[in-house]
């Protein structure tokens, strides 16, 4: 991949149905799909616009299957399966221009970042971008409201204010972690035990949060350990 940098933006409507709406890029990203087993299958994404990508994995979805799919560094996407073959098929996200034009500002901060970043980079998942707002539980009993700026199968990165002191245990949700790391706009934090679909890690840690006292709540945090 060319060290220029890369700016994907929404093309206009092309004249003919079989034209593309967006300009592709080949890039090399991780991602996970949800089919229709109710299972969660790694994947790699070989090339990718923002409104659909093409993908490599060692049992594809079926041609007409809708799955979901969480993209490194991008989000998650309800999507159609266009294409399918032995290891490879394609998807298309395409929705509201709203949302095409959230992808697409995605796609140029991911592609953009050094080759060493990625090179480096040896997460088995995805991280995905969500700005999806949650409660934190604290060990006192005090909640938090906070926002998931990304999550992964083994934690997640929060806006959140004040910031929970480092090596604190919390609850996102209903998910317990520990902070980890503090940054400019919040916390870093690693799940107690990791998920095992990346769809349960996005439900459980925006699930409202329930009422936690006494033993209840002593019990929770023992239970989940530091």
């Amino acid at each position: 991949m060319s060290d220029k940098p890369v700016q994907l933006e929404q093309e206009p409507e092309p004249e003919g149905a079989e034209r593309r709406r967006h300009a592709r890029v080949d890039v090399s990203l991780k991602a996970r799909f949800l089919g229709t087993d109710n299972i969660e299958h790694p994947c790699l994404v070989v090339d990718i616009s923002a409104g659909g990508a093409k993908l490599r994995a060692k049992t594809p979805p079926a041609e007409g299957e809708t799955i979901v799919l969480y993209i490194d560094e991008i989000g998650r996407f309800e999507c159609k399966v266009v294409r399918s073959s032995k290891h490879t098929f394609a998807v298309d996200y395409r929705g509201r221009r709203s949302k095409s034009a959230r992808t697409a500002d995605a796609l140029t901060l991911a592609l953009n970042q050094s080759k060493e970043h990625r090179a480096s980079d040896r997460r088995d998942a995805p991280r995905i971008k969500q700005d999806e707002a949650a409660i934190v539980t604290l060990e006192s009993g005090e909640q938090l409201p906070c926002s998931i700026v990304d999550i992964s199968l083994t934690g997640a990165s929060l806006e959140i204010s004040p910031r929970p002191p480092l090596g604190s245990t919390l609850i996102i949700g209903k998910t317990a972690a520990k902070v980890v790391r503090r940054h400019d706009k919040g916390v870093g934090v690693i799940f107690s035990g990791p998920a095992a679909r990346m769809e349960d890690a996005i439900k459980d840690t925006s699930a409202a949060a329930v009422p936690h006292r006494g033993a209840d709540l002593a019990s929770h945090f023992g239970k989940k350990g530091s």
